[in-house]
């Protein structure tokens, strides 16, 4: 008898709550029909390729949903409002959020819920569908962001309550979902409860306006374009299938079933890297033993009123509680009762399924271990399988990639290589090339054309010839120096080639020299005169011949007329490198070496090494200067003078 009356009683009860018109939720409940779920064959034969997942940034975040890939770097949303991004070192740092701060899974109304993002690599720019606060464009560099799309106004009659995913085409126009027209997440029990209201809507960067491409889907989830762009596919997860909308072609405007009866709900859905397919992931899968629970009572609209009824007459009474006393327990009870958390645990089985782009599923992977609650989405990332849990999963799965993602994921990464290493290339070779060029410029600089050059070389030769004639090459020389403008051409080939064209550089300005030896001290006394006083021993003599050849330096500094502005004295150095003054000395240094060897001058060079010791030994014998002699080093040359402490 007492089971009699109980039963009565619940009868009396669901008949209350069925019959009793004006009750929450407000919305419909009708028979919606539902293909029959596929076998178990083939590609979708049940197997343990997700298992024993590796559990990466440990602690560090909190119910990762989506991913996106980023100059190498992870970037995934985050149960907590965030969008973050991890690197192959484990460092995770805050990218971007759009809602408030908040303390927990628990007020994600007020954190905000990014379900669905893309980035725009050239641009640098992120598009974020965020469940509670719209549609949003974040600008990487600046972190500036722009709403495109806000849950307060409405859309062809309807405001989106719950904005899930969405893909950008070139045009910068975005694909977006609104899962439901009648509830947000934090109550998504109930949109899996009651009629269809979600829909595949378009934002135009042009109208700045969207517009709906589909409607009345049965919680509308993830969204792919395909590689050319002339259809998407999009995700409708009570249905377990995946739609496809025309974009362009003879069937634009049209939508037809891309693939039904999958094993699993769909969530995410992601193209290929290397176009070859879509990537599927399947929230909760099922098999043999595992019925969906969806699909049992979507053909028995009363049940699923009761339900949904029932459900929220309970969290009703918590939710005024929590209004007039706010506690985190009130608002764990409301969050139980409505989310799709409270329905985890219906399911232990999720999975992947891989399809070609004609709705041919190719291969499917299914995690039966636990080691992840439910896979929201999928990448591979440092040889990794990377699968994300929306909800408590404080980690990132980590499993051994299968060979057929392997093969679609890796293409792209090689052609990232490729490219890569042609832009590094092409660079390297113009420094080459602007190397090789900087040669012949030297050599060009004093001379516009080829043809002086080689009047250069003859004239070098001719002057080498007449050492012993000295009056008449003199004038000859005197009169094409300016006109061949060798100065400049004389030093910079000195850094280039050792010995020869120091020979045959120094000919042309010191052609001087080869006819008489106060004519060969000229370029000594510039050059000593301008960077080393102490070597003038000859200054003396070339002084007067200075004086004497005054026209000769007016052409030179017309000649050389940039460093004339930086120092007027230094003109030749300047011309060449105001920085490296002391390699060109030595340069020089070299010049008259070779130039006393030809004219047989000996005592410089014994001279010469006298002097380095002397300077050298300078320091030691400072700590008895009583015993040895000073030494001074006067323009005459050095001379020994008397130490008077002596």
């Amino acid at each position: 008898m007492a089971n009699s009356t109980g039963k009565e009683t619940n009868f009396v009860v669901m008949r209350i709550i069925l019959l009793i018109p004006n009750l929450p939720p407000y919305t419909k409940f009708s028979k919606i029909p539902i293909a029959p779920t596929k076998d178990h064959i083939g590609a979708l034969e049940p197997n343990s390729a997700l298992n024993n997942a590796a559990q990466l940034y440990e602690g560090k975040i909190q119910g990762p949903e989506v991913f996106q890939i980023l100059n190498g770097e992870l970037y995934t949303s985050l149960g907590t409002g965030e969008i973050v991004k991890c690197s192959s070192g484990g460092h995770v740092t805050f990218v971007t959020k759009l809602g408030q701060p908040c303390t927990g899974l628990t007020q994600e109304h007020i954190c905000g819920r990014p379900l669905g993002f893309s980035i725009d690599e050239n641009k640098h720019l992120m598009y974020v569908a965020d469940a509670y606060y719209g549609i949003w464009r974040v600008d990487l560099k600046t972190d500036k962001k722009q709403a495109l799309v806000t849950p307060d106004v409405p859309i062809e009659g309807k405001k989106p309550k719950l904005f899930n995913s969405v893909a950008v085409d070139k045009k910068g126009g975005v694909y977006w979902t609104d899962s439901s027209s009648d509830f947000p997440l934090k109550d998504g029990v109930f949109i899996g409860l009651s009629d269809p209201s979600g829909r595949l809507l378009y934002y135009s960067p042009e109208t700045k306006k969207s517009k709906v491409l589909f409607d009345n889907m049965w919680f509308a989830n993830g969204v792919a374009l395909s590689p050319d762009e002339s259809f998407v596919v999009v995700a409708e997860t009570m249905q377990y299938r995946i739609l496809k909308y025309y974009i362009s072609g003879p069937k634009k405007g049209k939508t037809e079933v891309f693939v039904d009866g999958l094993p699993g709900t769909p969530d995410n859905i992601r193209a290929l890297p290397d176009g070859s397919g879509l990537q599927i992931a399947l929230y909760s899968a099922s098999d043999d033993k595992t019925p969906l629970i969806a699909k049992t009572v979507s053909d028995i609209p009363p049940l699923r009123k009761f339900i949904a009824r029932a459900a929220r007459l309970i969290e009703m009474p918590f939710e005024f509680l929590n209004t007039q006393f706010p506690h985190y327990i009130f608002e764990e009870i409301i969050y139980f009762i409505g989310n799709f958390a409270s329905l985890s645990g219906l399911s232990d089985i999720s999975g992947l399924v891989v399809t070609d782009w004609n709705g041919n599923i190719i291969a499917s992977y299914y995690n039966t271990d636990k080691s992840v609650a439910h896979i929201s989405d999928a990448i591979v990332y440092n040889n990794k399988l990377l699968l994300g849990s929306p909800h408590s999963q404080n980690f990132i799965a980590a499993v051994e990639v299968p060979s057929l993602l392997k093969q679609a994921y890796t293409p792209s990464v090689k052609q990232n290589v490729h490219q890569k290493t042609e832009q590094i290339q092409k660079p390297k070779a113009q420094a080459r090339e602007t190397t090789t060029t900087d040669k012949p410029t030297t050599t060009q600089k004093p001379v516009t054309t080829n043809k002086p050059e080689q009047k250069v070389n003859t004239e070098a030769s001719i002057t080498q010839k007449p050492v012993a004639k000295p009056t008449t090459p003199e004038q000859k020389v005197v009169t094409e120096k300016p006109t061949t403008e060798k100065p400049k051409t004389t030093k910079p080939e000195q850094k280039k080639v050792t010995k020869k064209p120091a020979n045959e550089i120094p000919s042309t300005p010191e052609q001087k020299i080869t006819t008489e030896k106060p004519t060969t001290q000229k370029p000594i006394t510039k050059t000593s005169s301008t960077e080393h006083p102490h070597k003038s021993t000859p200054a003396s003599q070339p002084q007067k011949v200075q004086s004497s050849e005054a026209p000769k330096p007016k052409i030179k500094p017309n000649i050389v007329k940039e460093p004339e502005a930086n120092l007027k004295q230094k003109s030749k150095p300047s011309s060449e490198d105001n920085k490296p003054t002391s390699k060109p000395v030595k340069s020089e240094n070299v010049k008259v070496k070779n130039e006393q060897i030809n004219n047989k001058e000996a005592p410089p060079k014994k001279d010469i090494p006298k002097h380095i010791p002397i300077e050298e030994e300078i320091v030691s014998d400072t700590l008895k200067p009583s015993k040895d002699k000073l030494k001074v080093i006067k323009k005459s040359g050095p001379e020994e003078i008397p130490n008077p402490r002596i």
